[in-house]
Protein backbone atom coordinates (compact mmCIF):
# COMPACT_ATOMS: atom_id res chain seq x y z
CA UNK A 1 0.00 0.00 0.00
CA UNK A 2 2.66 2.71 0.87
CA UNK A 3 4.65 1.61 -2.56
CA UNK A 4 1.55 2.32 -4.25
CA UNK A 5 0.96 6.04 -2.41
CA UNK A 6 4.07 6.66 -3.68
CA UNK A 7 4.30 5.88 -7.09
CA UNK A 8 1.39 7.67 -7.82
CA UNK A 9 2.37 10.92 -6.17
CA UNK A 10 5.60 11.24 -8.25
CA UNK A 11 3.56 10.60 -11.13
CA UNK A 12 1.14 14.31 -10.10
CA UNK A 13 4.69 15.85 -9.23
CA UNK A 14 5.99 15.50 -12.96
CA UNK A 15 2.70 15.55 -14.94
CA UNK A 16 2.92 12.26 -16.27
CA UNK A 17 0.59 9.36 -15.32
CA UNK A 18 1.87 5.81 -16.67
CA UNK A 19 -1.39 4.00 -16.83
CA UNK A 20 0.78 0.42 -17.13
CA UNK A 21 2.26 1.18 -14.08
CA UNK A 22 -1.10 1.71 -12.22
CA UNK A 23 -1.91 -1.48 -13.74
CA UNK A 24 1.51 -3.34 -12.75
CA UNK A 25 0.80 -2.10 -9.48
CA UNK A 26 -2.96 -2.87 -8.77
CA UNK A 27 -1.87 -6.47 -10.12
CA UNK A 28 0.31 -6.29 -7.33
CA UNK A 29 -1.84 -4.80 -4.81
CA UNK A 30 -4.71 -7.63 -5.72
CA UNK A 31 -2.47 -10.54 -5.58
CA UNK A 32 -0.97 -9.66 -1.56
CA UNK A 33 -3.97 -8.97 -0.76
CA UNK A 34 -5.13 -12.58 -1.55
CA UNK A 35 -2.45 -13.96 -0.02
CA UNK A 36 -3.43 -12.14 3.31
CA UNK A 37 -6.85 -13.37 2.72
CA UNK A 38 -6.18 -16.53 2.30
CA UNK A 39 -3.89 -17.03 5.21
CA UNK A 40 -6.52 -15.08 7.35
CA UNK A 41 -9.19 -17.58 6.41
CA UNK A 42 -6.87 -20.68 7.13
CA UNK A 43 -6.18 -19.44 10.49
CA UNK A 44 -10.13 -18.80 10.98
CA UNK A 45 -10.37 -22.64 9.71
CA UNK A 46 -8.21 -24.03 11.61
CA UNK A 47 -8.94 -22.11 15.13
CA UNK A 48 -12.51 -23.27 14.76
CA UNK A 49 -11.80 -27.03 13.85
CA UNK A 50 -9.85 -27.04 16.99
CA UNK A 51 -12.68 -25.53 18.67
CA UNK A 52 -15.25 -26.88 16.67
CA UNK A 53 -14.06 -30.06 16.60
CA UNK A 54 -16.46 -33.09 17.45
CA UNK A 55 -14.83 -35.11 19.96
CA UNK A 56 -17.66 -36.75 21.14
CA UNK A 57 -21.14 -37.78 19.53
CA UNK A 58 -23.72 -39.01 21.89
CA UNK A 59 -27.47 -40.30 20.82
CA UNK A 60 -27.14 -37.49 17.75
CA UNK A 61 -26.01 -34.72 20.16
CA UNK A 62 -22.18 -33.56 18.53
CA UNK A 63 -20.16 -32.22 21.62
CA UNK A 64 -17.27 -29.70 21.00
CA UNK A 65 -14.34 -28.52 23.20
CA UNK A 66 -16.60 -25.88 25.00
CA UNK A 67 -18.79 -28.98 25.85
CA UNK A 68 -16.60 -31.08 27.20
CA UNK A 69 -13.84 -28.30 28.72
CA UNK A 70 -15.52 -29.14 32.52
CA UNK A 71 -14.87 -32.98 31.95
CA UNK A 72 -11.54 -32.02 30.81
CA UNK A 73 -10.68 -29.48 33.27
CA UNK A 74 -11.52 -31.44 36.04
CA UNK A 75 -8.94 -34.11 34.96
CA UNK A 76 -6.55 -31.96 34.16
CA UNK A 77 -6.78 -30.46 37.60
CA UNK A 78 -6.38 -33.50 39.12
CA UNK A 79 -3.13 -34.75 37.38
CA UNK A 80 -1.49 -31.22 37.45
CA UNK A 81 -1.96 -31.86 41.03
CA UNK A 82 0.39 -34.87 40.63
CA UNK A 83 2.79 -33.49 38.39
CA UNK A 84 3.85 -30.47 41.00
CA UNK A 85 4.54 -32.86 43.61
CA UNK A 86 6.80 -34.24 40.53
CA UNK A 87 8.23 -30.32 40.49
CA UNK A 88 5.48 -29.04 37.96
CA UNK A 89 7.35 -29.68 34.75
CA UNK A 90 5.48 -31.91 33.20
CA UNK A 91 7.64 -34.90 34.35
CA UNK A 92 4.31 -36.37 35.82
CA UNK A 93 2.15 -35.56 32.20
CA UNK A 94 4.95 -37.17 30.31
CA UNK A 95 5.32 -40.82 32.94
CA UNK A 96 4.61 -44.21 30.35
CA UNK A 97 1.83 -45.38 32.33
CA UNK A 98 1.78 -48.69 30.47
CA UNK A 99 4.04 -50.93 28.10
CA UNK A 100 2.30 -49.96 25.23
CA UNK A 101 4.09 -46.47 25.43
CA UNK A 102 0.82 -44.45 26.35
CA UNK A 103 1.91 -41.51 28.57
CA UNK A 104 -0.22 -40.05 31.46
CA UNK A 105 -1.29 -37.36 29.40
CA UNK A 106 -2.68 -40.21 27.22
CA UNK A 107 -4.43 -42.11 30.23
CA UNK A 108 -5.77 -38.25 31.27
CA UNK A 109 -7.54 -37.69 28.00
CA UNK A 110 -9.25 -41.18 27.84
CA UNK A 111 -9.97 -40.44 31.35
CA UNK A 112 -11.89 -37.10 30.50
CA UNK A 113 -13.81 -38.74 27.72
CA UNK A 114 -14.76 -41.67 29.26
CA UNK A 115 -16.01 -39.73 31.86
CA UNK A 116 -17.62 -37.54 29.76
CA UNK A 117 -19.43 -40.29 27.98
CA UNK A 118 -20.58 -41.92 31.25
CA UNK A 119 -22.32 -38.80 32.29
CA UNK A 120 -23.75 -37.76 29.13
CA UNK A 121 -25.36 -41.56 28.56
CA UNK A 122 -26.26 -41.95 31.92
CA UNK A 123 -27.97 -38.88 32.11
CA UNK A 124 -29.94 -39.23 28.89
CA UNK A 125 -31.01 -42.82 30.30
CA UNK A 126 -32.10 -41.17 33.73
CA UNK A 127 -34.12 -38.36 31.69
CA UNK A 128 -35.89 -41.49 29.96
CA UNK A 129 -37.02 -43.04 32.58
CA UNK A 130 -38.01 -39.51 34.06
CA UNK A 131 -35.95 -38.00 36.36
CA UNK A 132 -35.65 -34.65 36.93
CA UNK A 133 -33.94 -32.60 39.46
CA UNK A 134 -35.41 -31.35 42.84
CA UNK A 135 -35.60 -27.83 44.24
CA UNK A 136 -33.32 -28.82 46.42
CA UNK A 137 -30.77 -29.84 43.94
CA UNK A 138 -31.45 -26.76 41.55
CA UNK A 139 -30.61 -24.54 44.61
CA UNK A 140 -27.12 -26.67 45.58
CA UNK A 141 -26.39 -26.62 41.94
CA UNK A 142 -26.70 -22.59 41.62
CA UNK A 143 -24.57 -22.47 44.93
CA UNK A 144 -22.17 -24.30 43.56
CA UNK A 145 -22.16 -22.83 39.83
CA UNK A 146 -21.55 -19.75 41.68
CA UNK A 147 -18.67 -21.08 44.08
CA UNK A 148 -16.96 -22.72 41.26
CA UNK A 149 -16.54 -18.91 39.19
CA UNK A 150 -15.44 -17.50 42.24
CA UNK A 151 -12.32 -19.75 43.08
CA UNK A 152 -11.34 -19.96 39.48
CA UNK A 153 -9.22 -17.87 37.96
CA UNK A 154 -9.72 -14.91 34.97
CA UNK A 155 -7.41 -17.21 33.03
CA UNK A 156 -9.08 -20.71 33.53
CA UNK A 157 -12.32 -19.13 32.88
CA UNK A 158 -11.31 -17.32 29.85
CA UNK A 159 -9.26 -20.18 28.51
CA UNK A 160 -12.10 -23.09 29.39
CA UNK A 161 -14.96 -21.15 28.48
CA UNK A 162 -16.74 -21.49 31.42
CA UNK A 163 -19.98 -19.70 32.23
CA UNK A 164 -22.48 -19.85 34.86
CA UNK A 165 -24.90 -21.45 32.87
CA UNK A 166 -22.51 -24.15 31.38
CA UNK A 167 -21.23 -25.08 34.67
CA UNK A 168 -24.94 -24.98 35.84
CA UNK A 169 -25.94 -27.51 33.36
CA UNK A 170 -23.26 -29.92 33.67
CA UNK A 171 -23.06 -29.59 37.68
CA UNK A 172 -26.68 -30.54 37.27
CA UNK A 173 -25.90 -33.52 34.70
CA UNK A 174 -23.84 -34.72 37.41
CA UNK A 175 -26.13 -34.24 40.30
CA UNK A 176 -28.56 -36.43 38.11
CA UNK A 177 -26.57 -39.33 37.39
CA UNK A 178 -25.17 -39.75 41.01
CA UNK A 179 -28.75 -40.29 42.31
CA UNK A 180 -29.54 -42.05 39.31
CA UNK A 181 -26.79 -44.35 39.96
CA UNK A 182 -27.41 -45.09 43.52
CA UNK A 183 -30.85 -46.15 42.84
CA UNK A 184 -29.59 -48.42 40.77
CA UNK A 185 -26.99 -49.84 42.52
CA UNK A 186 -29.28 -49.97 45.89
CA UNK A 187 -31.43 -52.33 43.59
CA UNK A 188 -28.72 -55.03 43.28
CA UNK A 189 -28.74 -58.10 44.45
CA UNK A 190 -25.62 -57.45 47.39
CA UNK A 191 -25.31 -59.00 50.04
CA UNK A 192 -23.37 -56.68 52.65
CA UNK A 193 -24.41 -58.63 55.45
CA UNK A 194 -22.03 -62.47 53.98
CA UNK A 195 -19.17 -59.59 52.89
CA UNK A 196 -18.49 -58.10 56.27
CA UNK A 197 -18.90 -61.83 57.96
CA UNK A 198 -15.82 -62.95 55.06
CA UNK A 199 -13.84 -59.82 56.51
CA UNK A 200 -12.07 -60.93 60.01
CA UNK A 201 -12.26 -58.68 62.87
CA UNK A 202 -9.25 -59.82 63.98
CA UNK A 203 -7.33 -59.00 61.18
CA UNK A 204 -7.96 -55.77 60.80
CA UNK A 205 -7.55 -54.72 64.63
CA UNK A 206 -6.44 -51.36 64.57
CA UNK A 207 -3.99 -49.65 67.29
CA UNK A 208 -3.89 -46.18 67.84
CA UNK A 209 -1.06 -44.51 69.33
CA UNK A 210 0.72 -41.08 70.16
CA UNK A 211 4.15 -40.81 70.61
CA UNK A 212 7.54 -38.74 71.27
CA UNK A 213 10.43 -39.21 68.65
CA UNK A 214 14.11 -37.91 68.53
CA UNK A 215 15.73 -39.21 65.67
CA UNK A 216 19.03 -40.65 65.01
CA UNK A 217 19.13 -39.05 61.51
CA UNK A 218 19.91 -35.88 60.43
CA UNK A 219 20.34 -34.59 56.68
CA UNK A 220 23.77 -33.60 55.48
CA UNK A 221 24.61 -30.21 52.85
CA UNK A 222 23.16 -32.57 50.09
CA UNK A 223 19.94 -33.01 51.60
CA UNK A 224 20.94 -37.05 52.47
CA UNK A 225 20.03 -38.92 55.46
CA UNK A 226 22.92 -39.26 57.63
CA UNK A 227 24.01 -40.74 61.19
CA UNK A 228 24.09 -38.26 63.78
CA UNK A 229 27.36 -38.66 65.97
CA UNK A 230 27.49 -40.26 68.80
CA UNK A 231 27.39 -37.37 70.68
CA UNK A 232 24.60 -35.82 69.19
CA UNK A 233 22.82 -39.51 69.34
CA UNK A 234 22.85 -39.01 73.53
CA UNK A 235 21.90 -35.44 73.43
CA UNK A 236 18.61 -36.48 71.36
CA UNK A 237 17.80 -39.13 74.05
CA UNK A 238 18.51 -36.96 76.97
CA UNK A 239 15.75 -34.16 75.53
CA UNK A 240 13.28 -37.17 74.73
CA UNK A 241 14.04 -38.68 78.56
CA UNK A 242 13.22 -34.93 79.58
CA UNK A 243 10.01 -34.47 77.63
CA UNK A 244 9.04 -38.08 78.79
CA UNK A 245 9.06 -37.17 82.54
CA UNK A 246 6.47 -33.98 81.48
CA UNK A 247 4.94 -36.39 79.68
CA UNK A 248 3.99 -38.91 82.90
CA UNK A 249 1.92 -36.74 84.36
CA UNK A 250 0.36 -34.17 80.64
CA UNK A 251 -2.80 -35.29 79.60
CA UNK A 252 -2.30 -33.36 76.25
CA UNK A 253 1.43 -34.27 74.78
CA UNK A 254 0.84 -32.60 71.80
CA UNK A 255 1.42 -29.17 73.87
CA UNK A 256 4.92 -30.48 75.42
CA UNK A 257 6.94 -30.01 72.42
CA UNK A 258 7.99 -26.41 72.07
CA UNK A 259 7.24 -25.00 68.35
CA UNK A 260 11.37 -24.47 67.78
CA UNK A 261 12.94 -27.88 68.81
CA UNK A 262 13.98 -29.70 66.32
CA UNK A 263 15.20 -32.49 68.09
CA UNK A 264 12.41 -34.17 69.52
CA UNK A 265 8.89 -34.16 67.91
CA UNK A 266 4.78 -35.61 68.80
CA UNK A 267 2.84 -37.65 66.56
CA UNK A 268 -0.45 -39.81 66.53
CA UNK A 269 -0.49 -42.53 64.68
CA UNK A 270 -2.41 -46.14 63.89
CA UNK A 271 -1.80 -49.24 62.38
CA UNK A 272 -2.85 -53.19 61.98
CA UNK A 273 -0.37 -55.60 62.82
CA UNK A 274 0.01 -56.53 59.08
CA UNK A 275 0.82 -53.14 58.04
CA UNK A 276 3.27 -51.29 60.06
CA UNK A 277 6.72 -49.76 59.64
CA UNK A 278 7.87 -50.82 63.49
CA UNK A 279 10.28 -53.89 63.90
CA UNK A 280 8.39 -57.15 64.87
CA UNK A 281 10.19 -56.76 68.61
CA UNK A 282 8.81 -52.96 69.23
CA UNK A 283 5.27 -53.99 67.78
CA UNK A 284 4.68 -56.98 69.72
CA UNK A 285 5.59 -54.59 72.83
CA UNK A 286 3.47 -51.77 71.65
CA UNK A 287 0.30 -54.42 70.85
CA UNK A 288 0.65 -55.83 74.70
CA UNK A 289 -0.04 -52.01 75.76
CA UNK A 290 -3.20 -51.33 77.66
CA UNK A 291 -5.34 -47.91 77.01
CA UNK A 292 -3.67 -44.99 78.34
CA UNK A 293 -0.74 -47.19 79.30
CA UNK A 294 2.65 -45.03 78.43
CA UNK A 295 5.71 -47.10 77.90
CA UNK A 296 9.43 -46.65 78.53
CA UNK A 297 11.87 -45.04 76.26
CA UNK A 298 12.47 -47.40 73.57
CA UNK A 299 15.18 -47.64 71.27
CA UNK A 300 14.99 -48.69 67.90
CA UNK A 301 17.09 -48.32 64.70
CA UNK A 302 15.99 -45.13 63.36
CA UNK A 303 15.29 -43.38 66.58
CA UNK A 304 14.36 -43.06 70.55
CA UNK A 305 10.35 -43.66 71.26
CA UNK A 306 7.96 -43.04 74.04
CA UNK A 307 4.51 -44.11 73.26
CA UNK A 308 1.20 -43.99 75.33
CA UNK A 309 -1.67 -46.18 74.17
CA UNK A 310 -4.88 -44.47 72.94
CA UNK A 311 -6.59 -47.38 71.75
CA UNK A 312 -5.49 -51.00 71.64
CA UNK A 313 -9.35 -52.14 69.78
CA UNK A 314 -10.34 -49.26 66.82
CA UNK A 315 -12.59 -50.56 64.44
CA UNK A 316 -11.63 -47.86 61.87
CA UNK A 317 -9.51 -49.92 59.86
CA UNK A 318 -11.85 -53.39 60.27
CA UNK A 319 -14.85 -50.67 58.98
CA UNK A 320 -12.73 -49.17 55.94
CA UNK A 321 -11.74 -52.79 55.11
CA UNK A 322 -15.87 -53.74 54.91
CA UNK A 323 -16.90 -50.28 52.91
CA UNK A 324 -14.08 -50.95 50.74
CA UNK A 325 -15.35 -54.78 50.10
CA UNK A 326 -18.85 -53.34 49.92
CA UNK A 327 -18.37 -50.41 47.59
CA UNK A 328 -16.11 -52.86 44.97
CA UNK A 329 -19.35 -55.24 44.75
CA UNK A 330 -21.44 -52.45 43.99
CA UNK A 331 -18.61 -51.07 41.74
CA UNK A 332 -18.72 -54.04 40.18
CA UNK A 333 -22.31 -54.62 40.17
CA UNK A 334 -23.29 -51.12 38.31
CA UNK A 335 -20.70 -51.42 35.89
CA UNK A 336 -22.80 -54.53 34.35
CA UNK A 337 -25.23 -52.10 34.63
CA UNK A 338 -23.50 -49.76 32.64
CA UNK A 339 -23.02 -51.96 29.80
CA UNK A 340 -26.18 -52.51 29.43
CA UNK A 341 -27.17 -48.82 29.36
CA UNK A 342 -24.33 -48.22 26.88
CA UNK A 343 -25.17 -50.44 24.23
CA UNK A 344 -28.85 -49.21 24.06
CA UNK A 345 -27.35 -45.64 23.13
CA UNK A 346 -25.54 -44.56 20.08
CA UNK A 347 -22.24 -42.70 20.74
CA UNK A 348 -19.53 -42.20 18.96
CA UNK A 349 -15.95 -40.56 19.94
CA UNK A 350 -13.38 -39.13 17.47
CA UNK A 351 -9.92 -40.12 18.49
CA UNK A 352 -8.32 -38.61 14.95
CA UNK A 353 -9.51 -35.05 16.37
CA UNK A 354 -8.41 -35.75 19.81
CA UNK A 355 -4.82 -36.74 18.48
CA UNK A 356 -4.86 -33.03 18.44
CA UNK A 357 -5.19 -32.65 21.88
CA UNK A 358 -2.51 -32.34 25.08
CA UNK A 359 -3.78 -32.89 28.37
CA UNK A 360 -2.33 -30.38 30.89
CA UNK A 361 -2.67 -27.08 28.96
CA UNK A 362 -6.31 -27.26 27.53
CA UNK A 363 -8.12 -25.72 30.13
CA UNK A 364 -5.54 -25.05 32.73
CA UNK A 365 -3.79 -21.23 31.84
CA UNK A 366 0.14 -21.62 32.26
Amino acid sequence: MNKSKKIKRAAVETGLHDKKKDKIVSSKVLTIASIVFVIILVGALVFDQFYESTYLKVDGKNYHLKDLSYYIYSVEYQYDYYDQMFGGNGTYWNMSADESGATMRDIAKEEAIETALYNEVLYNEAIAEGYSLTDEEKATIDTNADKMMESLTDAIIDQSNFTKEYLSDVLGKTALVTRYRQDKVDALDIDDEGITAGISRDEFRQYDIEYLFASKKTTDAEGKSVDKTEDEKTKAKDALNTYYEQAKTTEDWSKIIPADDETVSYTTDNFIASDTTFDDEFEAQIMAMENGAIGEVQETESGYYAIRMIDNDSSESYDKAVEDAITAAENEGFTAVYEEILAKHEYKINQTALNSLSMGSITLAK
